[in-house]
Order: C-alpha cells, then structure tokens, then sequence
C-alpha cells in the first residue's frame, strides 16, 4: 500500500508543478494584463480527427504526399552531397569561408525545400537583427523536430546538437557543415566543453554566424514554456527571442512526452495535411544588463519571461531531467 501511494505521488508530480508554475503565471498577468492564464498539461497531445480529416489525408497520400516525397528526398541527398564535399579538408575551428561559404548557402536552400515538401508555409514577422547586435538567437517554445526550420529560415546558424546526431544517414553530414557544436548530454566533460566552445565563438572577432538555441532543453505542445537552460546566456551578450508560432487545425507536430503516437506517425500526419502555417517572430532584441551579464541563470530567466508574456503563455519550471525521470517512471508501472 505504500508503494502504491507514493507511486501516485510521483505520477502527480508533474502536475503539481505545472499548476504551481502557473499559477505563478496567473499573478504576473493579472498584473500586466488583467486576465488570468488558464492550467494546460504542456506535455499532452491527442489526436482526434473526422472523418472527412481521414478522407482529406487518404486522398493527399496518393496524389500530393509522393510527389513532396521524391522532391524532399532529392533535396536531402543534394544537400548531403553538397555537404560533404564542404567537409573535405575543413578546419571546424574556425567558421566556413571561401569557396565553402556558397555551399552552405545551398545546403541552406535544399533545407528549407525539405520544410516545403513537408507542406509548411513560412511567415516572418519583424526582423532579424546581425550579429553585431544580437549575436544569440533564443527560440521558443519548442514542441517538435520540425522547429529546425527556423534554422533554415534565419541564415544557417550554428548550433549545438546531441553527438548521436552526428552519424545519422543524410542528416548527419548536413549537420556537421552547418558547424554544429555536439554535445553529450550523459558526460559532464562534453557538456563544460560545450559550454566554453559557445562563449568562444560567440566572442570571437572571427566570422563566425549567429548562434542560434532551443533554450528548454525538451519538447511540449507549446502551452507553456519550460524552465531556459542558460547555456546560451552564459557569454553575456546580446539575444534575440524568436518565437514559433503553429497555425494548425490539428496539432501533427508536437513531439512531446505524453502522446500515443511517436516519431514517424507525428512525420506522416504532418506531411498528410495539405498546408502547415507556421510564423516566425522576431521580437526586438534583449540587451542584459550587468547583473545579468554576470548571471546566466537571471538572464535567462528574465528573457524566458519576456518570451512567456509575448506568447501568453504560462510558465513551467519543471527541467528536463525532473521530466524525464517523470515519465521514465510512469513507462516502467
């Protein structure tokens, strides 16, 4: 019996901290807006489609969804190809230039037909700022795979990736050229080394593009924003927030803890509606001040929370390790 108990302790673990977190959120925007934000589980997603949804999709999967296929494969390979004559001889500790440079423009292009072929329709709005004045790019909230679009459409930034990505067929090879910085979250050594590399390159006086990162750490079905890793605050320097905005009649995308339905249902279901609109926002970019410069906890936090707002969104400060072990449990029972 008290196994039992504490086990439904843990499973309502999430739970509590999703209400605490927003109704923490609650009191901020009253405050500022009047209106409290509603309780979501960020980490739920179902599926639940007509019939004439199931006719749409059947009649797509046999006239448009082959021809996106080939036409995405093709653009994969190109960009692979592409990609791996850009590593012939190249020195990743210093940024891409030369005769180098045009080839990772066209592995930039052949990235955003693959976004294309997978039916989405991108919007920007604002304005990307160089990277004389915000040399991080912050995006959020982060629900799915499909979010590496926002790469594409913001010039081909650096990133960092987890170092099993690095082999993967096709992609791998792309990643690799775009100069990722790969990382493995299981060693402690590899995550300090990360670390170091970004505030380097992001101080460097070398060409080096943009960082761009996905500070959550984890995916949800963007109704709230989970806790900010402060790995890209750690420099100091300026950010711009860059927010993900889905427009969609059913949520396909979101790739996130509790669903049914895994990584190829949520690839297909996308690639089987006729139109994904997704928006970009730029919002104007955050300058820290000397308290944040000095803490990357705070500056992220205070970034997180402007983004938070300007999605009306509340806030979950649940990390991922607290979530991962969350539902690795509720797997096990």
């Amino acid at each position: 019996m008290e196994d039992t108990d504490r086990n439904e302790s843990e499973e309502h673990e999430c739970e509590q901290e999703i209400e605490k977190s927003t109704v923490s959120d609650e009191t901020h925007q009253e405050k500022h807006n009047g209106s409290p934000k509603t309780t979501a589980d960020p980490f739920y997603v179902r599926l639940l489609f007509t019939p004439l949804d199931f006719v749409s999709m059947a009649f797509l999967s046999i006239t448009l969804v082959p021809i996106r296929m080939v036409a995405a494969f093709i653009a994969l390979t190109l960009a692979w190809a592409v990609s791996c004559i850009g590593l012939t001889n190249i020195d990743q500790t210093v940024p891409v230039s030369g005769w180098r440079k045009p080839l990772q423009w066209i592995s930039c292009f052949l990235g955003r037909i693959c976004c294309r072929c997978c039916g989405f329709s991108v919007t920007i709005t604002g304005t990307q700022v160089p990277k004389s004045v915000a040399p991080v790019l912050v995006v959020a909230p982060h629900s799915s795979f499909f979010d590496a679009l926002a790469i594409f459409w913001t010039g081909l930034p650096f990133i960092v990736n987890r170092e099993e990505n690095k082999n993967l067929l096709f992609i791998g090879k792309c990643v690799q050229f775009a100069q990722a910085i790969f990382v493995s979250r299981e060693r402690k050594e590899s995550r300090e080394e990360c670390k170091e590399e970004i505030k380097r390159r992001v101080n460097s006086k070398q060409p080096w593009e943009q960082f761009l990162i996905f500070p959550e750490g984890t995916t949800s079905n963007r109704k709230a924003l989970m806790s900010f890793k402060p790995g890209g605050f750690l420099p100091g320097k300026p950010v711009q927030p860059v927010l993900i905005r889905y427009h969609l009649k059913h949520d396909t995308v979101s790739w996130t803890w509790d669903q049914p339905h895994g990584f190829i249902a949520c690839f297909m279901y996308t690639m089987f509606q006729l139109r994904n609109k997704v928006e970009l926002e730029f919002l104007p970019p955050y300058e820290p001040s000397e308290p944040e410069q000095m803490d990357p906890v705070l500056f992220a936090s205070n970034v997180r929370r402007e983004m938070s707002d300007a999605l009306g969104v509340p806030l979950c400060d649940m990390s991922f390790e607290d979530i991962k072990n969350k539902y690795s449990k509720k797997k096990e029972q």
